[in-house]
């Protein structure tokens, strides 16, 4: 969060950050699903609001300050708007990490996928996540 509020052109008005883990196995015979206990996947979510001046610029500083990401392409912000994107980082242990960021006037956040497989579809799965995270002002 720390380098996330030096993109701000004014102090935070709000800040979130939370990370999902698998905490058990998942069976359903009903729906065909079954997820191991030893799945690994995370997901991470930092963000903020506040003012941004200039949402293409600070996107483009979000993914400048992560070392060994590649890759980085534009993809649908969302329904709230501003610019955002994804790339592909790898963990020093190796694992895959899918990274996608936002920026719009006033918010900025990140969305880290940890262990997940390319044909998970990370950037689906980011609108989807943004959209459940922000809320417009009232």
């Amino acid at each position: 969060m720390g380098n996330f509020k030096k993109l701000l052109n004014t102090e935070p008005t709000s800040l979130m950050g939370t990370a999902y883990v698998r905490a058990k196995e998942v069976q359903s015979r009903e729906r065909g699903l079954h997820i191991p206990g030893d799945d690994q996947r995370v997901i991470v979510i930092s963000a903020l609001s506040g003012t941004v001046t200039d949402p293409t610029a600070t996107l483009g500083k979000i993914f400048g300050g992560i070392p060994n990401i590649t890759d980085v392409r534009p993809v649908p912000p969302g329904p709230l708007g501003g610019t955002a994107g994804c790339g592909i980082g790898q963990a020093t242990t190796g694992v895959r990490v899918d990274i996608c960021a936002w920026s719009d006037h006033h918010t900025l956040g990140m969305v880290t996928f940890v262990g997940f497989a390319q044909t998970d579809d990370s950037h689906a799965v980011f609108g989807q996540i943004r959209a459940e995270v922000e809320r417009p002002a009232k």
